[in-house]
């Protein structure tokens, strides 16, 4: 009787499981998809539609110095997947639990090599002790917006103040925000809250895994 019991136990910790992984892997796959922000719309207020896809904004680069004083390209968010923060002058506590998120997701890089970090900061002066760190870490890009270029950076490049239903906070001081490697905005997440930070992380490995998936057709 014994021997059975084991049998059946040992049928139940390895079917199951594969069983489990077998539909997630072929029936709910298109399930929970990444979505897309900021359809496209015409003069009169419609959704542009091509080839019966719904065309998405796309960010085409952002008006910033890198800490050496060079432009930073035109194509920083090509090929890559970006999640972006703004860095305040003065980073207070609720600041560091952003940044704290913000280094649990930097740790994805280990295994998605085209995953990238890109914090925005004011002039120089500001946030030079939190820069100064993020610099020394490959990948996580630190740009230097001026005064003029910042306002329309934020609310107009990167739209921050889209309001996501659900969202704990609008302030740009703790929104995250995923772009893709086509430069489309598929998700804003509240920077301090830690289940925020792992839908992210989530909906980055999704989109990880989908790339490789069209990469194998």
């Amino acid at each position: 009787m014994n021997k059975y019991s084991k049998a059946g136990l040992l049928i139940v910790t390895l079917v199951i499981p594969a069983l489990i992984f077998t539909f997630l892997r072929f029936f709910a796959t298109n399930h929970y998809g990444v979505p897309f922000y900021h359809p496209l719309t015409d003069s009169k207020g419609k959704v542009i539609v091509n080839n019966e896809d719904t065309l998405f904004y796309e960010v085409k680069g952002i008006k910033a110095l890198k800490p050496d004083g060079q432009e930073v390209s035109k194509e920083v968010f090509k090929n890559k997947l970006t999640v972006v923060n703004y860095l305040p002058g003065a980073c207070d506590d609720t600041c560091q639990i952003t940044m704290g998120n913000l280094d649990r997701v930097y740790q994805l890089r280990q295994a998605i090599v085209n995953l990238n970090l890109l914090t925005i900061t004011g002039v120089p002066s500001d946030s030079s002790e939190n820069t100064k760190v993020l610099q020394s870490k490959e990948g996580w890009l630190v740009v230097i917006s001026s005064t003029s270029d910042l306002e329309e950076t934020l609310n107009k490049t990167l739209k921050y103040q889209t309001k996501v239903p659900g969202a704990k906070t609008n302030s740009a001081n703790n929104k995250l925000i995923l772009i893709d490697e086509n430069g489309h905005i598929r998700g804003y997440y509240n920077g301090t809250d830690p289940e925020e930070a792992n839908r992210l992380m989530a909906e980055i490995k999704i989109l990880d895994f989908e790339k490789r998936e069209a990469l194998k057709k």
